[in-house]
């Protein structure tokens, strides 16, 4: 961390302050949370940025739904331009719903997709549909305590997990490390931490390890991908160097092109992507991450970009020998009372 941070020492101290009175506040019942019959999955992290929620949230929608059960995911829609509860179609667009939900949706249509920046209201409207629901995941909802959920699961990064992190803003935490204890379920995500070292979480632990899947074609089609070997990458990521990594294991990547997390494209920002030849080497493929392509679809970027050789590549997570264990936990928990 930089010396000027710890400059920043009095300001997370009054933060931390204010923090910590809303949560007693909370646990006191001065503020009351809800809590609803159908069983509610809160996935989110004591840290702002990427810490690998995303894919657990994809992994965990995706087990319940392979088990035969009715799944709702609520999500706040970050980055999203409109405000209030919108229900996320296939053809939607990232401006209207926020590039994950969007990205979710597209890749889980069977999923019931919902954004709602308030999330009791989110889940109330989601309860008044006509859906027949077994479960309802509810992503980055850590700090919402407006609403108990009846699992509750903390994701964080193995490169830098949140007990060697400190409060906002000397580093990147929302709460202090001690709040992490109200979640049931801790996943650490990545295998390139210190895979010893003591978190004093009480709960449950998991390591969940990062899976690269086959590359897809931005219509959707996993095509022949054998005669790619120079790529230009883009993103716009809270990791991007995990993405970039990635894939420099099978392929040269000549250009990674790279943008804020959530960044809102536009044909200017991608101009490049027409004038390929004028690199020095040959290159045969365009690449970016699954979320920013949720973040392109239904645009009329795409229109302009036809005859540029686009993809994206999804990632997976894998808990290895734990898999039947964490499978287990999540599905005994997603039952409908």
């Amino acid at each position: 961390m930089p010396w000027y941070r710890h400059l920043l020492w009095p300001f997370a101290a009054f933060y931390g302050i204010i923090v910590w009175i809303r949560n007693r506040f909370f646990d006191l019942g001065i503020f009351r949370s809800r809590q609803f019959d159908i069983p509610v999955i809160c996935v989110g992290n004591l840290e702002t940025g990427g810490t690998g929620k995303s894919p657990l949230v994809n992994y965990i929608v995706e087990l319940l739904i392979n088990d035969g059960r009715n799944v709702a995911v609520l999500s706040r829609g970050y980055g999203r331009k409109t405000k209030g509860f919108l229900v996320v179609e296939e053809s939607s667009s990232a401006s209207a719903v926020g590039d994950e939900p969007l990205q979710l949706k597209r890749r889980m249509p069977k999923a019931a997709v919902a954004v709602c920046e308030n999330r009791v209201a989110g889940i109330e409207n989601i309860l008044e549909s006509d859906i027949k629901l077994d479960v309802i995941v509810m992503d980055d909802g850590f700090q919402h305590r407006w609403v108990k959920p009846s699992l509750s699961i903390l994701v964080t990064q193995s490169l830098k997990p949140f007990w060697r992190n400190y409060l906002l803003p000397v580093g990147t935490l929302r709460e202090a490390k001690t709040e992490s204890n109200r979640a049931d379920i801790l996943v650490v995500s990545g295998s390139n931490g210190k895979q010893n070292e003591k978190s004093n979480f009480e709960g449950e632990t998991f390591q969940s390890h990062t899976v690269v899947g086959e590359l897809v074609q931005f219509s959707g089609e996993k095509m022949d991908v054998s005669d790619i070997k120079d790529v230009l990458i883009f993103s716009g990521i809270a990791n991007e160097q995990r993405f970039e990594n990635s894939i420099s294991q099978s392929l040269n990547v000549r250009m990674h092109l790279k943008f804020a997390d959530h960044h809102n494209y536009t044909l200017k920002d991608l101009s490049f992507l027409r004038k390929l030849d004028s690199f020095g080497a040959a290159v045969n493929a365009v690449i970016t991450t699954e979320k920013d392509a949720a973040r392109l679809a239904n645009s009329p970027i795409l229109n302009e970009l036809k005859d540029v050789r686009m993809f994206y590549l999804p990632i997976e997570i894998d808990f290895g020998g734990l898999t039947s264990e964490f499978n287990k936990r999540i599905l005994g928990h997603g039952k409908h009372a």
